[in-house]
C-alpha cells in the first residue's frame, strides 16, 4: 500500500501546485485573448504586444534584484560571521532582530519604509521614494537576514581547525578567509543570495510603497495593469517570467548542480 498510496500523494501534490502555472502559460496562447480555459484558438500575438512598459519595469526589477543581492552579501556574510563567532552581550538580540524583517508582514514594513522616505525628506530635502535607491533600500530589510540566516546555517557545519591549519601554513588572516572560509560558507553564501534575488524579483508590498514613476518594477507594473484588463498581453509577460525561472534553474542545474549549490556542507 505504501508503495500506491506514496506516489499518488506526492502526484497530487506536484499536479496541485503545478497546475496554476500550466494553466496561465496554456492560457497565453489562447486567441480570445482573456484568461480562459481550455484554449479556443492558438495564437502567439499576445507575445508581439506586449507593452514595452513591461520590458522597462523587468529592467528596474532585475536591476534592483542584482543591487540588493551584491549589498546584502557584503553585509549579510561578515554579520552572520560576527553572529556566529563573536562573544559579546546582546548578541542574541541582534540575532532575533536580523531574524524580524523575515516575521513582519511586508506590506506593515512598506508603511513603515514609506514613513520613512517622508521624514529623510523633512531633515534632508533627499527624495528616497520613487528611486532605485529607495527600492534597494526597502528589498534590503528582507536581504540582509535571509543571507544572514543562510549562512549562520551553512556556518553550523564549520571545522575550525581548517583555518587553524592554513595558519600554521603560514596563511594570513586575509588568505584564510578568501581561500578557507569563504569556499566552505560559498553554499550558505550562494542559497542566500539567490532566494534574496528571487524573492526581490516577485515583492510586491514594498515595491508599492517605494517605487512608482520610472522605478516601478515588474510584479508592480502586473499588478496595476490587471486592474485594469486582464488581457492575453499579460498573460504572456507571466508565461515568460515562468519560462525566465525554468531556465535559471536548469542552467544553475547544469553548471554546479542545484543539489550541491544548497547543500548545509561541501
Amino acid at each position: 500500500m505504501t508503495k500506491v498510496i506514496l506516489p499518488a500523494v506526492l502526484t497530487a501534490t506536484f499536479v496541485f501546485l503545478l497546475a496554476p502555472i500550466i494553466v496561465v502559460v496554456l492560457a497565453s496562447f489562447n486567441g480570445v485573448g482573456v484568461l480562459s480555459f481550455p484554449p479556443q484558438a492558438f495564437t502567439t500575438r499576445w507575445y508581439y504586444e506586449i507593452d514595452p512598459s513591461f520590458y522597462r519595469a523587468l529592467w528596474v526589477s532585475l536591476l534592483v534584484g542584482v543591487i540588493t543581492v551584491v549589498l546584502a552579501v557584503l553585509v549579510g556574510v561578515p554579520g552572520a560571521l560576527g553572529l556566529a563567532r563573536g562573544r559579546f552581550r546582546g548578541r542574541d538580540a541582534i540575532n532575533a532582530f536580523c531574524l524580524s524583517p523575515l516575521m513582519v508582514p511586508a506590506l506593515v514594513t512598506g508603511v513603515a519604509l514609506f514613513q520613512f522616505s517622508l521624514v529623510f525628506w523633512d531633515l534632508f530635502r533627499v527624495t528616497v521614494g520613487g528611486t532605485i535607491a529607495g527600492l534597494v533600500i526597502g528589498h534590503l530589510t528582507f536581504a540582509i537576514p535571509f543571507v544572514i540566516r543562510s549562512v549562520l546555517a551553512s556556518h553550523t557545519r564549520f571545522d575550525h581547525a581548517l583555518e587553524e591549519a592554513a595558519a600554521n601554513l603560514g596563511a594570513t588572516p586575509l588568505q584564510t578567509f578568501f581561500r578557507v572560509t569563504l569556499p566552505i560558507l560559498k553554499p550558505g553564501i550562494a542559497s542566500g543570495a539567490i532566494f534574496a534575488f528571487l524573492i526581490s524579483l516577485d515583492e510586491v508590498p514594498i515595491a508599492l510603497f517605494m517605487g512608482g514613476g520610472d522605478a516601478t518594477t515588474l510584479p508592480v507594473k502586473i499588478f496595476t495593469a490587471i486592474e485594469i484588463s486582464f488581457g492575453g498581453d499579460i498573460l504572456a509577460v507571466a508565461s515568460l517570467v515562468v519560462c525566465g525561472s525554468v531556465v535559471l534553474m536548469l542552467v544553475l542545474d547544469r553548471l554546479v548542480g542545484l543539489e550541491r549549490l544548497f547543500a548545509t556542507k561541501n
